[in-house]
């Protein structure tokens, strides 16, 4: 009887599998683990064992991990590491996966997705540049949602509105603040106006153009000449969060920020205004895309297909991606999920919803590029009294110089097609 019951007790053991997880945001993994424990009660053989790391850590431990031999079986991935990671994560399988569906459903999915024809990573949540407002300034200044602005104009003359001086013409409460993250700001503007990020081949930026410079002259006008902001002036965040800006330029990650550190501020958001009012036929905005997690080459035989198969009962057959979107303040890269009620009823992430199908990825952007040597520098360049034309060019020839070091693989931006009217 005791052999009977060991010999039983081993075969029902026998397709077990314990699947590990890493990732470095404790929200979301406190969501994947509810998940979880519903996967497990569902397939008894299936066990998981996770793991939360910082996100300064999260890279140095995966890649030692992959020189050593010792990763989870899935981890969590952003695609700003795509280059260092991709050679180390393995393909969805096309037996499981249904390619030709998500070239359908998700947004930007051949472009910010596929690499030689396979995928690595779940599309999950698009993030996108939003203005962010004071709700009560708003009102005070008798403005109403009637009142949000569809193009540059009228966003000037409601900047000016809000913006309030005490008796020395000093700004109390500014207009409109980008100040902090001015370079992010005006790439959206040249996209609007037909510029891009990157020349040919992503060899070379291209921004000292007619497109770059009116851009950059809007914002030169809103500063200097409307002056609902000035250099020295609190950047965009603080400013917002302690009611020293009535409207902020930021991507959606911002919401977070405030509902953590200033519960009390009351705010809004709406989609990012154009020149002529208009969305199509895009792109008004540069997009980043928050992608889900990837099934590491070096994870253990016997839990990659187990791995596969969670991932895709967690990605299409439960609500996760909706609940998920809505904590990291992202809209679902899929289509069909754009009009969930939930996702409708979410202030932020429904402005990201209505804007992101007329928004582009360039692919991979240097930190360099985006924040030091490139983008970084034009508002201190324009704040010291640089013309829109000179301020572009420094720019730009620091931001080549970086290209040069570190030419740029993954490049997409071409990749964008128009959207109908």
């Amino acid at each position: 009887m005791l052999v009977l019951l060991l010999v039983l007790g081993l075969s029902l053991s026998a397709g077990a599998v314990t699947i590990r997880h890493w990732d470095w945001h404790q929200p979301r993994m406190n969501l994947k683990l509810k998940y979880m424990e519903e996967y497990e009660k569902l397939n008894p053989d299936v066990k998981f064992e996770t793991q939360v790391i910082g996100w300064e850590d999260y890279w140095t431990r995966l890649m030692s991990g992959v020189a050593g031999g010792d990763v989870p079986d899935i981890a969590q991935f952003h695609n700003s590491q795509t280059q260092a990671f991709l050679n180390h994560l393995e393909p969805f399988p096309a037996d499981l996966f249904d390619y030709d569906r998500y070239k359908e459903d998700f947004i930007n999915f051949e472009a910010a997705y596929l690499f030689d024809g396979t995928f690595h990573f779940y599309p999950v949540g698009i993030m996108s540049g939003l203005i962010f407002y004071n709700t009560d300034y708003w009102a005070e200044a008798g403005l109403t949602e009637a009142d949000i602005p569809t193009t540059w104009d009228e966003f000037r003359e409601i900047a000016k509105k809000l913006t309030k001086y005490d008796s020395a013409g000093d700004i109390q409460v500014a207009g409109f603040v980008p100040n902090g993250i001015l370079g992010v700001f005006w790439l959206d503007l040249h996209y609007q106006l037909g510029g891009k990020l990157y020349g040919e081949d992503a060899k070379t930026v291209a921004w000292n153009n007619e497109a770059g410079i009116k851009a950059l002259e809007l914002i030169e006008q809103l500063i200097f000449e409307d002056r609902v902001t000035e250099p020295g002036f609190l950047g965009f965040s603080e400013a917002m969060g302690t009611g020293h800006a009535a409207m902020v330029y930021s991507w959606s990650w911002l919401g977070g920020e405030l509902n953590n550190n200033y519960p009390d501020l009351n705010w809004g958001v709406f989609r990012l205004p154009t020149f002529d009012g208009k969305l199509a036929p895009g792109p008004v905005a540069r997009n980043n895309h928050e992608t889900g997690m990837s099934v590491m080459k070096g994870a253990r035989a016997e839990a990659k297909g187990a791995a596969f198969e969670f991932l895709k009962w967690l990605y299409e057959e439960t609500d996760y991606l909706v609940e998920v979107n809505l904590i990291l303040g992202t809209a679902p890269s899929n289509r069909n999920l754009l009009d969930d009620p939930r996702i409708v009823e979410n202030p932020l992430i429904a402005a990201i919803a209505e804007q992101v199908p007329y928004t582009n990825i360039p692919g991979e952007i240097p930190y360099e590029v985006e924040n030091d040597y490139g983008l970084g520098m034009l508002q201190d360049l324009l704040f010291f009294g640089y013309s829109a034309a000179d301020a572009l060019a420094l720019a730009e020839a620091e931001a080549n110089g970086v290209l040069q070091e570190r030419p740029v693989k993954w490049y997409v931006e071409d990749l964008y097609v128009p959207v109908a009217e």
